[in-house]
């Protein structure tokens, strides 16, 4: 598994989870870290990796990431993920699988004190009812986009996923450049952002330069 979008200023954070059947042997020529690819190549990339591993990816939303927290909502994200993927492969995942996490901090696994509220909303809903159903064993890959090929997979496919939501994000919001910096904080999207403030797509809760009531703006957009 691997996560795409963590610094970004705007638009979803989102994980892909890749499994690989026992019985594959197709090699896809220059997989690597989706960071070391150029778009292009990629996009290309795409289609022989889904040949060769089922793969699934999950999102969390700005609205989420305000709301919990970075780690949060990577751990929801990557749920959503795991929980596609497990619709798709059915029990071999389910019975035989560990996860293969990339980086040295595990952000899947459940620490129940974090979401320990009385009344807690439908995201704590659903991330506690996430964690009742799924226990599987994580082991950290430092660098594993790069060593490994499973996880090079899920970050190829869920960087070209995220790539292309920002894209069609960017029509209704031109001034940002998101079809260049995909929400990235390039020079283009920090200039917008102090002219002309953030929309509701934007990590509202970060600190994005821009000016107080603009911010308070979109928040109130969000309705």
């Amino acid at each position: 598994m691997d996560e795409v979008g963590r610094g970004a200023l705007a638009g979803p954070v989102t994980v892909g989870a890749s499994w690989v059947p026992a019985s594959a042997t197709l090699e896809v020529p220059g997989l690597t870290d989706s960071k070391a690819l150029t778009p292009a190549r990629r996009e290309a990339m795409v289609p022989a990796i889904l040949e060769w591993v089922h793969v699934a990816t999950g999102s969390a939303s700005p609205i989420e990431i305000d709301a919990l927290g970075m780690t949060q909502a990577l751990r929801l994200a990557g749920t959503r993920a795991i929980h596609a993927l497990a619709l798709r492969v059915g029990e071999p995942l389910i019975e035989s699988s560990a996860v293969l996490l990339d980086g040295k901090h595990d952000w899947l696994t459940h620490v129940p004190d974090l979401l320990s509220l009385a009344e807690p909303d439908p995201v704590d809903r659903y991330l506690n009812a996430a964690d009742r159903s799924w226990d599987l064993p994580v082991t950290m890959q430092i660098k594993g986009d790069d060593r490994c090929a499973s996880i090079a997979a899920a970050s190829v496919v869920a960087k070209v996923e995220r790539d292309a939501e920002m894209i069609d994000l960017a029509s209704d919001h031109p001034a940002y450049g998101w079809t260049g910096n995909k929400g990235y904080g390039s020079t283009t999207h920090r200039e917008a952002l102090v002219s002309q403030g953030p929309c509701p797509l934007h990590r509202l809760s970060w600190s994005l330069g821009a000016s107080p009531d603009t911010v308070d703006r979109a928040w109130a957009l969000r309705g």
